[in-house]
């Protein structure tokens, strides 16, 4: 037991007293009638497991712990102080758990109130001075006792705070595991709902990942039993297809039964709220749209990594296929790829744990024809696909005979549908959630394809448990846990944050392709009324002016006017009245922007909007030069990542933009955003930001000559930086972790740009005691003294 002296006097009581102390310790509530029959079931049990020697009367007896225990007017016991009874309790566990065999009976022999008050997680981390008894996760069972006798208050306890005994309380409650990161009022309220009744959801979702033309839609299309016409006039997928509940999973006939219309759909969704059901997720495979894919990357899911066949995984892909030319993926391989999404779907849904359950990956290889796969059969693909990932690596678990599939529009796709649905009716997908919020999935289905957006009034009035009291404070904050869970759900967007928390976006694929339409080739846009330099300045450097934002949307409205009156002759809309209706992005748009800015995925201006993933700048050969001649400059800090997704980059450089104190410099009135660097001013710094393949750079210089460097500023800086790295990294499953550290060459070194591969020293290899060292890392070759004093002099190594 954590911060209790190792002496205690009650070690030397005599062996009648210590029984009764420790009977009366694993009491309700601490208390106990000392002549009742509980009290004597629990001394007997506490006599025949410890105190074998010693014998009781029938007449319980605590007199003689007098000094220890008091007595109330109702013939009950209790400790006379709190710490009396933590000092009992560090006796009972240095004497008495001293095997798993005598924890087991602690856990299932105490009341719930000592278990709650002493134990945690074994990974719990305790405050200064917090008194606690650590449950091992080995064997697994002492993390069910735990659990099981908590029951639902273990989800309001202090241990959820350890986040490795989620899926163990997931498991036994189907709580979604999302609303164990909750703050503790939130988690309250929860329990609240769930006491007064809960629902079981069954909703599975496949995540088809995979390059550009490797054959995804044609894989979905025949899953879903589509004719060979329609698999015939596929298209290359743009952006991101929802396909919402596109399929029932029926256990009787253990298959999935594809849902042939959106009215069946709809039908299905307001009359059976218990049907099992699965959605696909059809991923964009051209890198432009990579950044929106981030959204919905999540552990809620199970992925099918789609690869070509008749592709080698050493080729080159062909940049008109991904559009890859002038961006960070530019020359990658069709192995570069496959890696690419493997080390995604670990990153963002994945652990490190070995209890952990990790995600479940499907590998289709398709194309699969003798005449022109690249690959002699399904074990040389395995073993070059094994080759592909690095030395070391956790992707190999991936990748197995069991879960690799090889197929072609020739052949049938049987066993791919058995697997689909084996793990789709699995019961890990089971979620309860409370009854009272059960109607919100059936308003979303029914209004999304009339509205987009609605306002959290309109929802608050309509909870069942809530109508009466619909303007309180308490009904407010029970829609916002709703959509709360919605959101982590994947069936709606909601931030509950200044100027976005009034309102929830609820059709999924309408938001995305509001993002995919201003990223889609201009030539797609043939006819819209805007200086051409506008196109240009867009395409290179991701600036995209409010007037062409606004005439890519209005042109997308006036296609779906135009639809619409086509469908039904009785809709009458007058052109441009854009405002009147709510399907239309205009008369949306500044909350889909603040939507996108808050999920990184642009930055807000008056006149212009920047979106980093299309831009394709290359820095001005001057500012190097420019960083490196100024007499005060800052070593660079590098954050080293063992996988760094490319767009959490853009997200840090939108975030930055967002900071009061934070400019975007400026070079002849252009802003010094890149394809891979930012370069901002604070106050009178400058502040260098750089990506790598798997690292973000910082660097901090005064563009003034005669003006220095304070490290109290350059320390703010770096907390700053940091303080937003581990916000966004918080944002993944498994939390992306990072090394701190230096290049161990510091000849002019700047950050833009700067290569640390075989140079990264990490921190904890430096004592700030030693002036100059010999680099660990090149002892033999290209041997070199590091100077210990430039390295550190304004960081601050102690913040992370």
């Amino acid at each position: 037991m954590a911060d209790l002296r190792e002496y205690c006097k009650y070690h030397e009581y005599l062996g009648v007293d210590r029984c009764l102390l420790y009977s009366l310790l694993l009491c309700d509530k601490y208390t106990a009638n000392v002549k009742g029959e509980a009290f004597k079931s629990i001394v007997i049990k506490i006599r025949e497991r410890y105190f074998k020697k010693i014998s009781l009367s029938d007449n319980v007896d605590v007199t003689s712990l007098q000094r220890d225990v008091k007595k109330t007017h109702n013939g009950e016991a209790t400790f006379i102080s709190d710490d009396i009874r933590h000092d009992v309790m560090y006796a009972f566990v240095t004497e008495c758990l001293v095997e798993d065999s005598d924890l087991e009976f602690f856990l299932t022999t105490a009341s719930r109130d000592v278990i709650s008050q002493y134990c945690r997680s074994w990974g719990y981390k305790r405050s200064e001075g917090e008194k606690c008894l650590y449950v091992p996760n080995e064997p697994e069972k002492m993390y069910y006792l735990f659990i099981e006798k908590l029951q639902l208050d273990i989800i309001s306890h202090c241990t959820v705070s350890d986040r490795e005994i989620h899926i163990r309380i997931s498991q036994r409650f189907r709580v979604p595991e999302e609303i164990l990161v909750w703050d503790k009022e939130a988690r309250e309220r929860y329990m609240e709902y769930a006491k007064r009744g809960t629902q079981t959801v069954h909703h599975a979702r496949g995540m088809i990942v995979g390059c550009a033309g490797a054959g995804k839609t044609t894989l979905l299309k025949r899953l879903l039993g589509c004719s060979e016409e329609d698999i015939r006039d596929i298209k290359s997928t743009e952006g991101l297809e929802v396909h919402e509940e596109i399929c029932d999973i029926c256990d009787e006939t253990r298959s999935l039964k594809a849902r042939k219309s959106q009215e069946n759909r709809e039908k299905v969704n307001t009359t059976n709220v218990d049907s099992k059901t699965l959605t696909f997720f059809d991923f964009g495979g051209q890198c432009a749209y990579y950044a929106c894919h981030q959204i919905y990357l999540t552990r809620r899911a199970f992925y099918v990594v789609v690869l070509d066949a008749s592709k080698r995984l050493d080729q080159k892909v062909d940049k008109a296929v991904c559009d890859q030319d002038g961006s960070v993926f530019s020359g990658w391989t069709y192995g570069d790829y496959f890696v690419f999404w493997i080390k995604s779907i670990h990153t963002y849904c994945g652990s490190d744990k070995q209890k952990d359950t990790k995600p479940t990956v499907i590998i289709v290889a398709t194309h699969w024809k003798e005449d022109i796969r690249k690959f002699r059969d399904k074990e040389e693909l395995i073993e070059r696909l094994h080759r592909q990932c690095p030395e070391t690596s956790y992707l190999p678990q991936y990748v197995t005979k069991e879960n690799v599939y090889c197929t072609d529009v020739t052949l049938p796709l049987h066993d791919l549908e058995t697997c689909f649905f084996n793990i789709a009716s699995d019961k890990r997908w089971n979620e309860s959630i409370p009854k009272e919020w059960s109607f919100f999935g059936l308003e979303i289905n029914q209004k999304k394809h009339s509205e987009r957006i609605l306002k959290i009034s309109e929802i608050t009035t309509k909870v069942p448990e809530i109508k009466e009291q619909a303007d309180s404070y308490k009904a407010k904050k029970e829609t916002q846990d709703m959509l709360r869970y919605y959101h982590d759900a994947g069936k709606a967007l909601y931030f509950n944050e200044n100027g976005l928390e009034e309102k929830v976006i609820i059709d999924a694929q309408w938001f995305i392709d509001a993002f995919k339409h201003i990223i889609t080739d201009k030539l797609h846009f043939a006819g819209i009324p805007v200086n051409q330099r506008d196109w240009d300045e867009y395409y290179v450097t991701g600036n995209l002016r409010d007037k062409l934002l606004t005439e890519i949307w209005k042109h997308k409205d006036e296609k779906l006017s135009k639809k619409l009156k086509e469908d039904d002759e009785n809709h009458k809309i007058k052109g441009g009245s854009y405002e009147k209706d709510k399907r239309y992005l205009q008369c949306h748009k500044k909350s889909i922007i603040n939507f996108m800015q808050r999920l990184g995925l642009l930055a807000v201006g008056s006149e212009s909007h920047y979106i980093p993933c299309m831009n394709r700048k290359e820095i001005e050969k001057e500012l190097p030069d420019i960083i490196k001649e100024s007499e005060s400059k800052s070593s660079v800090l590098v954050y080293q990542f063992e996988f760094l997704p490319f767009f959490l980059f853009y997200r840090l450089v939108v975030a930055c933009m967002q900071e009061d104190d934070w400019k975007v410099l400026k070079n002849d009135s252009t802003s010094c955003l890149y394809r891979n660097a930012a370069l901002f001013r604070n106050r009178e710094y400058n502040i260098v930001l750089s990506v790598t393949k798997d690292s973000i750079q910082l660097q901090a210089f005064h563009p003034v000559a005669g003006y220095f460097l304070e490290r109290e500023k350059v320390c703010t800086i770096q907390k700053r930086i940091e303080e937003i790295l581990e916000n966004l990294s918080g944002s993944f499953y498994r939390r992306i972790q990072f090394v701190r550290g230096f290049r161990c060459r510091t000849d002019d070194t700047v950050a833009i740009a700067m290569d640390i591969m075989k140079h990264f020293l990490p921190e904890s290899e430096i004592r700030k005691e030693d002036r100059k060292i010999m680099c660990p890392l090149h002892s033999v070759t290209d041997r070199h003294i590091i100077d210990i004093t430039v390295l550190t002099r304004y960081w601050d190594l102690k913040s992370k």
